[in-house]
């Protein structure tokens, strides 16, 4: 008897296998800050481990680099001061830069926006929402790149 609900099981895996998932292209500061804040800081890490995997595959291939985990990042900096943190947003600013230089997207987010807004623009206030206002929008420039790339690529 045949069974009534015959599906190729083997071939929708192969098929979503060589299909490529489309990376998040809404993140949002506000979105960050307030979700941030209510959940005392936790949220931060929901929107930060997802980041670091798709910086490493929009980021350029020369570099070689791999981003270091942000939950590690995060518990290590509870020790640190938040030194390990920082040091964690100074290899993304970078490595985004890289990558909209790499991918030709005229969007103005470099080593500056780093020092200037997260660093000295965090005795400000306002600094920090500026720098990840930049960072988001930077990142979603990125992502719509890469997804609009490999769309034309099927």
């Amino acid at each position: 008897m045949a069974y009534p609900y015959d599906l190729d099981y083997e071939a929708a895996a192969k098929e979503r296998a060589h299909k490529e998932l489309e990376l998040k292209t809404n993140r949002s500061m506000w979105k960050l800050m307030i979700l941030n804040i209510l959940t005392l800081g936790i949220y931060s890490i929901v929107f930060f481990i997802p980041f670091s995997f798709d910086i490493d595959k929009v980021a350029p291939r020369r570099d070689g680099n791999k981003t270091f985990n942000y939950l590690f990042a995060w518990l290590l900096s509870i020790f640190t001061f938040q030194i390990v943190i920082a040091a964690w947003f100074y290899t993304i600013t970078r490595r985004v830069e890289d990558a909209l230089a790499e991918k030709n997207i005229n969007y103005s987010f470099d080593m500056g926006d780093f020092w200037g807004w997260y660093v000295f623009g965090s005795f400000i206030c306002v600094g920090s929402f500026v720098y990840f206002h930049k960072l988001c929008t930077a990142m979603n420039l990125l992502c719509e790149n890469f997804n609009a790339k490999n769309a034309n690529k099927s």
